[in-house]
């Protein structure tokens, strides 16, 4: 019983990298522990055998492009210098069932608090009902970035490449919102951030991006936006529309643009906005595309690959033309 990679190299390529792909580890199913349902997602926690670290493994079954989601969004991360979990491609065995996985950032003694837990200490009003993703109006940007203020930087093994300027809890969570732009994530309810508890409580790096990249868009809808003849149909405006899960106030009616939320948050930190910013002007096409790249055939199409590359140079343009002043 053991854990396994599978790792192939692509002589071509849809942007001509000939470069190995992500590698793919076998998760031996005869490993699971505690095995569970993660919303909508089977899961399971396993060891390596004569290993400590403990790791999660979600199955990708319904073939909706959350595990190489999670991938290329890690990949940008690392990119970028912002904090994260680390998600690798993974494959149950015997089942062949796809998916990720990644290791337990938060081992005994720690433990991972999630914001809804956060922000309920601090307002004895905010629901804190686990089945309450969504539609949280009290879930404002003013109580996520007051929350962040009692919280230290993510543990210095997440923070070894910040940007000059980042300095605090408040500024890190300014890059995860850039992010969330960057790569379309309309899922940054609140159980999708949280701390890290132990002596103090740390800002969580990270996590949790299947949702990102427009991953579950039809592969007819991609084509037509890519190639079709209608300039309103296309991937720009496509990606004006993604929405974050943040209300800019209680009284609001629907939550902010992932673009306007990131905005309304850099007010708070503008010197580690402008710091996020500078590092995401530095990210080229070719990076881009080499990252879409090294994702494996069997995970994802060509024309995803193209449409998730056209996405990120938009949002990136975005991001970078918009006047924060």
């Amino acid at each position: 019983m053991n854990l396994t990679c599978q790792a192939v190299c692509n002589p071509s390529h849809p942007f001509g990298f000939p470069m190995t792909t992500f590698p793919i580890f076998e998760v031996d199913r005869d490993l699971a522990r505690n095995l569970e349902q993660l919303g909508t997602k089977r899961k399971f926690w396993f060891r390596r055998p004569g290993e400590s670290t403990e790791w999660l493994f979600k199955a990708e079954e319904r073939n909706t492009g959350e595990d190489w989601a999670e991938r290329i969004a890690c990949e940008l991360c690392e990119l970028l210098g912002i904090p994260h979990v680390h998600y690798e491609l993974a494959v149950e065995v015997p089942t062949k069932t796809p998916g990720v996985i990644c290791p337990n950032i938060a081992d005994a003694p720690k433990r991972l608090d999630l914001g809804n837990q956060l922000l309920s200490e601090y307002d004895e009003t905010y629901p804190r009902d686990d089945g309450e993703k969504y539609g949280v109006r009290q879930h404002t940007i003013e109580a996520v970035a007051n929350a962040a203020q009692k919280l230290d930087l993510p543990d210095h093994s997440f923070c070894r490449d910040l940007p000059s300027g980042v300095r605090s809890a408040v500024d890190v969570f300014c890059g995860y919102l850039m992010l969330d732009v960057l790569i379309a994530n309309q899922d940054r309810h609140h159980q999708n951030w949280g701390a890290i508890r132990a002596r103090q409580a740390s800002l969580a790096p990270t996590f949790d991006h299947g949702a990102a990249l427009a991953r579950n868009e039809p592969e007819e809808k991609r084509k037509r936006r890519l190639y079709g003849p209608d300039p309103r149909y296309n991937v720009e405006n496509f990606a004006t529309k993604a929405r974050s899960s943040l209300y800019g106030r209680e009284t609001d009616e629907r939550v902010l643009g992932t673009l306007d939320a990131f905005v309304a948050f850099a007010e708070r930190c503008p010197v580690a906005a402008s710091a996020w910013r500078e590092r995401l002007r530095l990210v080229t096409r070719e990076e881009l595309e080499s990252i879409a790249s090294r994702v494996p055939a069997t995970r994802m199409t060509d024309v995803a690959r193209n449409f998730t590359v056209e996405l990120l140079l938009i949002n990136q343009r975005r991001i970078l033309e918009t006047d924060f002043s």
